[in-house]
């Protein structure tokens, strides 16, 4: 789908009902990294011929609050800046699904009778494991770090509507309409052929 019908989509979403006040916080990290011995390492072998690997700043900004309307709707947005000077290719900045999106996250929280429904840009999280994805398999993964990254930062977050409702004996039902996706690994298309 076209970005610009994408923020079109969210704009008209967000422009129909009267908005409280939002919540606006933020995050700057910035991480580096370089190889530590010389020979035939992978500093060594690389085609840039760069000791340090990684210098990585990104800026995150959240923005929540709430819609002023009779389900007492929530939304939320990420946005994300980010810039590896040491990056080779395509790398080294922000790029359309994947960890380096500019626009992480963008939903809307509202319920409709007994259905709490999310819809937006998102993430959807089945089960919990430590360091591998069983279950977790709604959104595609970025393996530009392999497993270097929290979960939370490989997940790419994807347009969907996710309804959920919780019956009385405790039972769960859950229904997700999703865009699709492949995993990101890069330097590999979409079909795992080497794209370089």
């Amino acid at each position: 789908m076209n970005n610009k019908i994408r923020l079109a989509i969210l704009s008209t979403l967000v422009s129909s009902v009267a908005l409280a006040e939002p919540e606006v916080s933020g995050k700057i990290t910035h991480e580096s990294a370089s190889y530590t011995s010389s020979g035939t390492t992978i500093g060594a072998a690389s085609s840039h011929g760069k000791d340090s690997f990684k210098s990585e700043t990104n800026a995150r900004i959240y923005v929540d609050g709430a819609l002023e309307d009779e389900a007492g709707s929530t939304y939320h947005m990420e946005l994300q800046g980010f810039h590896d000077g040491e990056a080779i290719n395509n790398y080294d900045s922000n790029e359309e699904y994947t960890q380096r999106d500019a626009l992480r996250e963008a939903y809307i929280d509202t319920t409709y009778g007994d259905w709490a429904i999310r819809a937006g840009k998102q993430q959807t999280v089945w089960g919990t494991a430590d360091g591998m994805k069983l279950l977790d398999a709604i959104n595609p993964t970025d393996y530009s770090e392999l497993a270097q990254n929290q979960m939370e930062d490989s997940r790419i977050p994807v347009w969907m509507i996710n309804a959920e409702k919780t019956n009385e004996d405790g039972s769960n039902f859950q229904f997700i309409v999703s865009e699709s996706r492949s995993n990101y690994i890069p330097g590999f298309s979409s079909i795992g052929d080497n794209s370089t």
